[in-house]
């Protein structure tokens, strides 16, 4: 339930994120849909401006020609030649009528029509009240829009008992449109000369019919939704002569407006275009696309989805697999630890990291030391109790048994560390082998494995195979082996090599009975002369070694051998029978004498030069 949650919600933000993208995308390609199609619309309208200036310029010029033209006139008959030849410039001109007009809106037309029309007479009187040439509009007694150029005269002209004072030229509405803009964009748009104040000053036959019955331009801002730009931008480039677009919505229909200055103050050409006639094909493919981007969002978000419960089924199948490895593991780890049993006390598993412990006994059946807890605890039960038996000098369990020491030692997996200790208080030896378990990913160990095996068997065998029978000291055998140990490991010693002196006659005056038991004394006070780390031997019939750990200097020597002699020397009372022997002592150090072997033959030579001093000191006292 816990998974289906997470790829619930990683759906949601999938989704989140890719309709976050997607709108971010929408956002930016319609910015870029607009500023492309704008810049072709200002393009296109700096155009029209272009065209409607020169229309406007050469109607100017028309009139202010025929005004030039009537001015002169003297007969009626060059009134009918001028005429005749503005009906002749008709086709090319496209013009509608050609008047002359008085402030009693009578009018005489160029192919004869003459009256009053009430329909210009607006037209005429803005002229009148302007007292100079003006651009409007209006429609026609039939119903048809027009644009007029009109113009007071600079001369009255009478005809036929009715005086003139202006003249004026009219356009259809939608002859102009085609002289202008020819229709652009398949006559969806809409194409307006406005003043500074939003006043509409003509409108070529509008197509979208978005102004319909609108004087000024400024009132369409309450009808539009503004996506880009606004009317008050728009305001702005008509009021400083300037260029510039806009977007807006209105009626649900998108439409595109823009503004350009014309060559005549206060004037400005205003385009109004359905959007659709001009990006309609790049928003198709934006839809498109969006359309596209949205499938394969859909697409990722499902592959994702079924990536995930794909990858869920796969760790599920994992985990079952893992559990059943690790079912495995532990049936093969009993079988294990059934066979362990068989040879092994107990063991612990230590975690270096935590500072915890496991312990297991197998022998006993009550635990010696609590089942769990603090692995520097249990360190200190065992340095307590036991005690190890290592020829390294000073090596003591608390220090061999710590973290820092095994991770120094346990390097390699294959690595291990054998420590045998035994007793302080009951005849009981054992061996640990401490077994690294787990390693961190810089080769450190973690966890290792503690197994205890009691030897006491091996080292009492061991003990029988080193000891003297007689006396219990070290035998001849072990001897030597020491003393390989001490130079393979650097160990400084001194050697003292001691013969008894008038032994042979007390064997030969009591026996090997009463010889045995000073053999035994001896031994005895021989041991109390050194300490627990040192050695004592008997090498053979009366010849005793010891080996004594220490880095000596001959002062030091010297008074130590004096102690063996003196102690040596005392009289030994056996049976009621007072026993004296001498002692014969040399000594030799290592390795300031050489190596082990030197040493032992130096020790044994100075042993038998002092023996043979005091040979002859026992003839001088023989002869006295």
């Amino acid at each position: 339930m816990k998974k289906r949650s997470r790829i619930a919600l990683l759906t949601a933000l999938l989704t989140i994120v890719f309709a976050a993208g997607i709108g971010v995308y929408s956002n930016y390609i319609g910015m870029q849909i607009y500023q492309e199609s704008s810049n072709h619309l200002l393009e296109s309208y700096a155009q029209i401006s272009k065209t409607f200036t020169l229309f406007v310029q050469r109607n100017w010029t028309v009139l202010s020609q025929w005004d030039s033209l009537m001015s002169n006139v003297q007969t009626d008959e060059d009134v009918d030649e001028i005429w005749n030849t503005i009906q002749d410039n008709r086709s090319s001109w496209h013009y509608s009528d050609f008047y002359m007009v008085n402030q009693n809106s009578q009018y005489l037309t160029a192919d004869g029509r003459k009256g009053s029309a009430d329909s210009i007479d607006g037209v005429f009187q803005e002229m009148y009240s302007k007292g100079g040439p003006i651009v409007s509009t209006y429609t026609a007694t039939y119903g048809v829009p027009k644009i007029a150029f009109a113009m007071p005269m600079s001369r009255n002209l009478t005809l036929d008992g009715v005086t003139y004072t202006g003249i004026a030229v009219s356009y259809d509405t939608d002859v102009v449109d085609d002289l202008v803009d020819g229709s652009m964009y398949g006559g969806q748009s809409d194409c307006y000369v406005v003043r500074s104040n939003g006043d509409i000053v003509l409108e070529f036959e509008p197509q979208t019919e978005l102004c319909a019955g609108m004087t000024n331009l400024y009132d369409l801002s309450n009808h539009a939704d503004w996506k880009y730009g606004s009317m008050d931008d728009i305001k702005d480039c008509i009021q400083l002569g300037k260029s510039g677009s806009a977007q807006f919505t209105c009626y649900g229909t998108r439409n595109y407006l823009v503004a350009m200055p014309t060559a005549f103050p206060d004037w400005s050409l205003v385009g109004i275009i359905q959007a659709d006639e001009v990006d309609g094909a790049l928003y198709d493919v934006q839809n498109s696309s969006l359309i596209l981007l949205g499938a394969l969002c859909f697409f990722t978000v499902i592959i994702v989805v079924l990536a995930l419960g794909m990858e869920s089924r796969l760790r599920l199948k994992d985990e079952e697999t893992e559990r059943l490895n690790l079912e495995r593991e532990k049936m093969k780890s009993d079988r294990f630890l059934q066979s362990m049993s068989r040879i092994v006390d107990r063991y612990a598993v230590v975690n270096l990291d935590t500072g915890r412990y496991r312990y297991h006994e197998l022998r006993f059946d009550q635990p010696i030391y609590p089942t769990s807890g603090q692995y520097s605890e249990m360190v200190e039960i065992i340095s307590k109790r036991y005690v190890a038996l290592t020829d390294t000098e000073n090596a003591k369990l608390s220090r061999l048994l710590t973290p820092d020491y095994l991770r120094s030692v346990l390097r390699k997996p294959d690595d291990n560390l054998k420590i045998e200790y035994c007793s302080r208080t009951e005849n009981a030896y054992m061996v640990m082998t401490v077994i690294p378990v787990e390693w961190h990913a810089d080769g450190t160990v973690s966890v290792i494995m503690q197994v205890v095996q009691d030897i006491g068997q091996k080292v009492e065998l061991e003990n029988m195979a080193n000891t003297d029978s007689l006396t219990g000291l070290f035998n001849e055998r072990y001897f030597s082996r020491v003393l390989n140990i001490c130079e393979a490991k650097k160990l400084p010693f001194v050697l003292y090599y001691l013969d008894l002196d008038r032994f042979k006659p007390i064997n030969d005056t009591y026996g090997h009975a009463m010889d045995d038991r000073l053999l035994k004394e001896i031994s005895a006070r021989l041991l109390r002369c050194i300490r627990s780390r040192d050695y004592a031997f008997r090498i053979g019939g009366d010849e005793f070694a010891l080996i004594v750990s220490a880095d000596m200097d001959e002062e030091q020597r010297g008074r130590m051998a004096e102690r063996i002699q003196t102690m040596l020397s005392a009289p030994i009372v056996i049976e009621g029978k007072l026993l004296s022997v001498g002692v014969s002592c040399g000594c030799a150090c290592y390795p300031e004498d050489g190596d082990a072997s030197q040493v032992r033959i130096t020790a044994d030579s100075r042993m038998y030069a002092e023996k043979q001093h005091h040979h002859e000191d026992d003839r001088t006292e023989e002869q006295s």
